[in-house]
Formats: C-alpha cells, sequence, structure tokens
C-alpha cells in the first residue's frame, strides 16, 4: 500500500518537475526578450545623448551670434566715423544668420522626424511591454492553478 502511495508521489513529483522546466524555460525567454528591450533603451539612450550633444553645439553656436551682436553694437556706438564698415558687415552677417537659419530649420526637420521615428518606437516597446505583462499574467494564472 506504502509503496503504492509512493508511486503516486513520485509520479506527482515527476509532473510538477517537468512543469517547473517549462516555467523556468519561459522565464529564461522573457529574460532574453527583457535583455533585448534594455538594449534597446540604451540604444534610444545614446540617440537621445547625441542629439543633446547637438543641441549643446547649437547653443554654442548661438552664445557666440550673440557675443557677436553685442560686439557689433558697442563698435557702431564708439565709432561713429566706421557705421558704412559696420553696416558692411552686419549685412555679412545677416547672410550668414539667413543660411544658418536655413541649416537649423533642416536640422530642426531631421530632429523632428527622428523624435517620430523614436515615438514611434516607443509605442511598439510599450505594446510589447503589454504583450509580455498578459502573457507573465497568464503565466501566474497557470502556476496558481
Amino acid at each position: 500500500m506504502s509503496e503504492q502511495k509512493f508511486e503516486l508521489i513520485l509520479n506527482e513529483l515527476q509532473k510538477i518537475s517537468t512543469h517547473v522546466s517549462h516555467l523556468d524555460e519561459r522565464v529564461t525567454q522573457m529574460d532574453n526578450r527583457f535583455s533585448e528591450i534594455d538594449e534597446r533603451f540604451s540604444e534610444m539612450g545614446e540617440r537621445f545623448t547625441e542629439m543633446g550633444e547637438r543641441f549643446t553645439k547649437m547653443d554654442e553656436r548661438f552664445s557666440k551670434m550673440d557675443n557677436r551682436f553685442s560686439k557689433i553694437e558697442t563698435e557702431q556706438h564708439r565709432h561713429g566715423e566706421h557705421i558704412q564698415q559696420l553696416i558692411q558687415i552686419v549685412g555679412a552677417t545677416n547672410n550668414r544668420l539667413e543660411a544658418f537659419q536655413q541649416d537649423t530649420t533642416a536640422r530642426f526637420d531631421r530632429v523632428d522626424r527622428s523624435l517620430r521615428l523614436v515615438e514611434s518606437d516607443l509605442d511598439l516597446i510599450l505594446q510589447k511591454s503589454n504583450k509580455h505583462e498578459r502573457e507573465i499574467n497568464r503565466l501566474k494564472q497557470i502556476t496558481y492553478e
């Protein structure tokens, strides 16, 4: 009689062991998926860092331009006899500013497109995350049944 119980217990333990192995495989798969998501977040972080560097360079350029304009105005006030020369300098600066503005507009357009792609990637990651969460909940329900 006890041998039959022992056999039943062994059979049940083997079933549980098989089930645990299956769950372990699923957890490993989920770990791999989360690793992929972490890699994508790292890549996005690098992209944001690059964009931050670009903005920093643009800020530096704007600061340089502000300094240039301040110097031009100071020279105009201090040297009235050089007004004609300063008008030519301002004209040249305006041409550069227009070129800079066109360049900046093009860069902002590229940044905008990049941000839309990042937004699309984030939406995809959110969808995947929701799917994973549903799978986890489903596995939890199976585990507790």
